[in-house]
């Protein structure tokens, strides 16, 4: 089975993962201070079996309304809730402390 047009869910993640690792460095010594809750994703998703030595199956992330092929029981919607956290288990901030209350 050949792969389809989208995106390893593994990969759609890792992007998130970044995205907010970039934001966090930026707001490194800003005065403003946003705190990351929950993260919800819904996407559709397909799974394809890869065959030979290491075999196994992998999902990917497709486009809403992508062709008629993949209907059917193969792409599924999916909904994700996920809570980004540092090193130390703690809720992730995407900037530093607020030196006092902005006015």
């Amino acid at each position: 089975m050949s792969d389809p047009e989208g995106v390893l869910l593994a990969d759609y993640i890792r992007v998130l993962r970044d995205q907010l690792e970039t934001a966090q460095q930026e707001g490194a010594g800003r005065g403003v201070k946003f705190g990351v809750g929950a993260v919800e994703l819904e996407f559709e998703v397909t799974m394809t079996r890869e065959a030979g030595g290491r075999g196994g199956m992998k999902l990917w992330v497709v486009e809403a309304g992508a062709d008629g092929k993949r209907s059917g029981g193969r792409t599924q919607r999916v909904r994700m809730t996920l809570t980004p956290t540092d090193d130390a288990g703690r809720p992730l901030s995407v900037t530093d402390r607020l030196p006092g209350f902005p006015r």
